[in-house]
């Protein structure tokens, strides 16, 4: 009997960790736990936000989420002003992991808590003003950029190009956004001697080149007093031959309940990331101000399901992703689209987990492209609809404006396209102008810097090919300026759009 007796005591203490307790904190896995924790920190609840990323770094050191954890404890204690707190996680975060995804921004905060250290003694902060300096890439923010978006020409030769880039300058335009890439079916440059149906603009070793014209549009455009952004995709670059099935991303269909090819790259594959990596770095030889990121850049709710997406999925989060516990009644419309009423907790974590990835995926890009041009500025391609709801943009895109300023981006460039808002949303032209304006007002308050805000306005109605009255562009821009200096591009650039009947909403008249 009294071996029975203790053999239950036994059993009892080995089982009573794994006891659920009424009211006790259910176990989270990383990738959840991360999630929640973000969630806390944008939240303002940053004593519980620490919590939750200090638990990931305690408990699962293996994690790769354990160095953005150590991160964003020291960013926590910043934004609730305990500097000396902030110094200790941030120099942690540094020596602990020298090549990590956050150093720069590490050392700018270090940097930042270290001079309101110094400043204490001089005057009294509180918890509620915690985080007024901003921390820039570099010595300066960027300056305002007046854009205009090429996607084509009707130059015949180099000599009427420079004649249109001297229009452009005379029309109040400081920027070009140079589309460096070809995709089937695109119009193809005029002065260009075509090579290849499909590629890219600049020499490479990584893609087809179409022709090799970036370094004499960058030429004309520095003589003209221009600077130039290339304007370049990443998903969609999977020009010349297909490759293995594994190079390309993988979606769900809702009508056959099958994981099909869909288009675009695979960007978990690590073969994919080295190409792209070498066609950025190749990009960046050029004498180039910066470069545009494709509006490619995103995943929809039922991509990516390729293998090695979801192995690393699944060790971060212990489960599988599968279509089975992520949308919640998908249905088909009246227009032959499939929808889903409402997507699940697990999807919410997966989406997130996307979203992180495709923004460290810029983040090595722009590594790569420095490397040959340390000087490169970045702008990143939003869709409206991310800055008006996270969690649409989220689960539409695998894109928030939340986690894309946790990079280091100068521009983030808002695709403000309010005819498309108009036939997707069936709103009239006044409420997409309304529309339009709460989009700055909101990114313009998240950003902060006006400069650092693109705010990209249509001017030419793509679905009936027609050109905008300049009185609608007007409009947008008279909602859009009400909300400070943004930087603005004219999508797309047309040559007979009366781009400087319009000047004075960004040029004085002194100027």
């Amino acid at each position: 009997m009294k071996k029975w007796v203790g053999f239950l005591i036994l059993v009892f203490f080995i089982f009573l960790p794994m006891i659920h307790v009424p009211g006790q904190e259910k176990f989270l896995n990383p990738g959840e736990l991360y999630d929640s924790s973000i969630t806390l920190y944008y939240k303002g609840k940053y004593d519980e936000a620490i919590e939750g990323f200090s638990k990931i770094v305690q408990s699962v050191p293996t994690s790769t989420l354990v160095s953005y954890s150590q991160y964003m404890i020291g960013l926590c204690y910043l934004k609730m002003g305990k500097y000396e707190e902030a110094v200790q996680q941030l120099e942690l975060y540094v020596k602990t992991y020298p090549d990590g995804d956050r150093i720069r921004e590490a050392e700018k905060g270090i940097q930042i808590a270290k001079e309101y250290v110094k400043e204490k003694s001089s005057y009294p902060l509180t918890a509620a003003q915690p985080f007024m300096k901003k921390i820039p890439r570099e010595g300066k923010d960027p300056k305002r950029r007046i854009c205009a978006q090429i996607s084509h020409l009707e130059g015949k030769n180099l000599e009427e190009v420079e004649k249109r880039v001297k229009e452009l300058k005379n029309a109040g335009v400081n920027t070009i956004l140079f589309r460096v890439f070809q995709n089937k079916g695109d119009r193809v440059y005029k002065f260009v001697a075509t090579r290849q149906e499909e590629g890219v603009y600049f020499k490479t070793e990584h893609a087809p080149i179409v022709d090799d014209i970036l370094g004499n549009i960058s030429e004309i455009a520095h003589r003209n007093g221009l600077d130039i952004f290339a304007w370049v995709t990443t998903r969609y670059a999977h020009f010349g031959p297909e490759g293995p099935p594994e190079y390309r991303c993988k979606r769900y269909n809702f009508e056959t309940r099958k994981i099909e090819i869909a288009r675009g790259f695979n960007l978990f594959h690590p073969d994919v990331l080295k190409r792209l990596e070498g066609l950025f770095r190749d990009l960046g030889r050029y004498p180039i101000e910066g470069i545009l990121f494709q509006d490619d850049l995103i995943l929809y709710h039922n991509e990516d399901f390729s293998a090695e997406a979801n192995q690393s999925f699944l060790k971060e989060f212990g489960y599988l992703p599968h279509p089975d516990i992520f949308y919640i009644n998908p249905y088909q419309s009246e227009s032959g689209k499939y929808y889903t009423k409402g997507y699940t907790d697990r999807f919410r974590s997966w989406a997130n987990w996307k979203n992180r990835w495709l923004m460290n995926v810029a983040q090595q890009l722009m590594k790569a492209a420095r490397e040959t041009n340390p000087n490169l500025q970045f702008a990143l391609n939003l869709y409206f609809e991310a800055i008006l709801d996270d969690f649409n943009g989220m689960a539409w895109f695998s894109q928030t404006l939340s986690e894309a300023l946790k990079n280091d981006f100068d521009y983030y460039a808002v695709m403000a396209y309010h005819r498309q808002a108009m036939r997707d949303r069936k709103i009239d032209l006044k409420e997409a102008m309304e529309l339009m304006a709460v989009v700055a007002q909101k990114v313009v308050r998240s950003v902060g810097n006006p400069s650092k805000v693109l705010m990209k306005v249509q001017i030419f109605d793509w679905k009936n090919n027609e050109i905008l009255p300049p009185k609608e562009v007007e409009g947008i821009l008279n909602g859009i300026l009400n909300h400070g200096e943004v930087s603005l591009a004219f999508f797309p650039y047309i040559e007979k759009f009366p781009l400087h009947s319009i000047k004075g909403k960004w040029v004085s008249p002194s100027k």
